[in-house]
């Protein structure tokens, strides 16, 4: 009954793919390029001069910006929609009590942030009134009318830069991807892959694919890892830890035989009581475990109905469930080292999050 979970997860991701391709095709034609251009853009603030406490609100700005002009919102993206600012004017006014007025010139880029590349900037000026500079700041961006023409032919112009480089390169986008798997960068990976927007469809079906051996990886990693955690703790006799290490293996790893014939092994070398204690915390586990990969396969199933933003979101909520696993086997000291962070590559950090190289280039 357990493996029919996983399998039904990896069937979910496929089944999202085709029901929003189905959908996209089934819709009328303005309609369906809406849902294709869904290409996405990280909001994010980079410029040390804005005051922390403004950042948020810029970063909302920015996502109600890129939405409306037929991007997503999301995290982690390489394109990058963000802001720098210059103060024009910094007066006091001569009421009572005293307030800071402030006139502000917001200057908006997007972008390729991981090398830096500008496609396409907007300049506005907003002004703003508070009992404090941070305030007087955070008013002004109150100011930022996001249905200005001037933003939506900004990100347009991105965008179209955006699926030129996706058209392009994408064999090079593949071949990176794969490399972060092979260095255990299972998130940064699934992040790049699913980034390919619909609109490019030969690519987009190319890293949906992908996508789907990246997860297997990440899967196979994690059983050879709880799998060795728990050799090694029968190897000292210590039944409850090496109980403990199989939990984390996955229905579908490549090393569950192994572990059921570990389990099998441990069973017999026990006697009567510690076989009891054993046979009971296996079907606790056994069933935390069932628990699990059902709370994952739901998790791809809902985001797979939803559509997702690139269609490839059932894929990373299905391993944002598997994370969690991956984690706690680590930090058994499984002594496999590896994981996400195992290494890294030049685009991102070894949290898998991007590392973007806009300071200097786009602003000082």
């Amino acid at each position: 009954m357990k493996r029919i979970f996983l399998t039904y997860t990896l069937c979910a991701v496929f089944c999202a793919s085709l029901w929003a391709q189905a959908t996209a095709a089934a819709a009328p034609e303005a309609d369906r390029m809406d849902d294709k251009e869904r290409v996405a853009l990280t909001p994010i603030v980079l410029d040390d001069n804005i005051p922390a406490g403004a950042h948020k609100q810029l970063e909302n700005k920015m996502t109600q910006i890129a939405a409306k002009s037929g991007c997503a919102a999301t995290a982690n993206s390489r394109f990058i929609i963000t802001c720098s600012a210059d103060i024009l004017t910094k007066d006091i006014t001569p009421s009572a009590p005293p307030m800071h007025a402030y006139t502000v010139a917001l200057n908006f880029y997007v972008g390729d942030g991981v090398e830096g590349r500008l496609f396409s900037s907007y300049t506005i000026e907003c002004k703003g009134v508070g009992q404090t500079p941070d305030k007087a700041y955070i008013n002004a961006l109150k100011n930022v009318r996001v249905n200005d023409p001037g933003f939506k032919a900004m990100v347009d112009k991105g965008k179209k830069e955006i699926i030129a480089y996706y058209n392009t390169y994408c064999d090079i986008i593949i071949s990176d991807a794969q490399a972060m798997v092979q260095r255990h960068e299972y998130s940064a990976a699934i992040d790049v892959l699913t980034g390919v927007p619909m609109v490019c469809e030969d690519c987009y079906r190319r890293a949906q694919d992908e996508s789907v051996v990246a997860y297997q990886a990440w899967r196979d990693d994690v059983c050879q890892m709880a799998l060795t955690k728990a050799q090694a703790a029968w190897a000292t006799r210590d039944a409850k830890a090496a109980a403990d290490a199989l939990t984390y293996v996955p229905t579908d790893g490549a090393c569950v035989k192994e572990a059921d014939a570990l389990k099998k092994e441990i069973a017999t070398k026990l006697d009567a009581k510690e076989r009891q204690e054993w046979e009971f915390k296996m079907r606790k586990y056994e069933d935390q475990l069932a628990a699990r990969e059902e709370r994952e396969a739901q998790s791809a199933s809902q985001s797979g109905y939803s559509g997702g933003r690139h269609g490839g979101s059932a894929v990373q909520q299905a391993l944002q469930v598997a994370t969690d696993a991956v984690s706690d086997a680590r930090s058994g000291g499984s002594g496999s080292g590896g994981g996400s962070g195992r290494s890294s590559s030049s685009s991102h950090s070894s949290s898998g999050k991007p590392k973007y190289q806009v300071k200097g280039k786009w602003f000082k």
